[in-house]
């Protein structure tokens, strides 16, 4: 085998293994499942604001 296509497989193989290893790590984080919540609240938030307008009649 030419020692250059060897080279590219094998940089092809590492270059999966570690995006596996980064998204392992970002989707097992604390900060991705807090921003998520977050999220979650602000979109519940907003349902709620749409739903009670008059909260949202006065500015401050």
């Amino acid at each position: 085998m030419d020692p250059i296509l060897f080279f590219i497989i094998c940089l092809v193989v590492f270059l999966l293994l570690l995006s596996i290893v980064i998204r392992g790590a970002i989707n097992s984080s604390k900060l991705t499942k807090q921003l998520e919540e977050l999220t979650n609240e602000v979109q519940w938030l907003r349902i709620e604001i749409k739903e009670n307008k008059h909260i949202a009649d006065k500015r401050v």
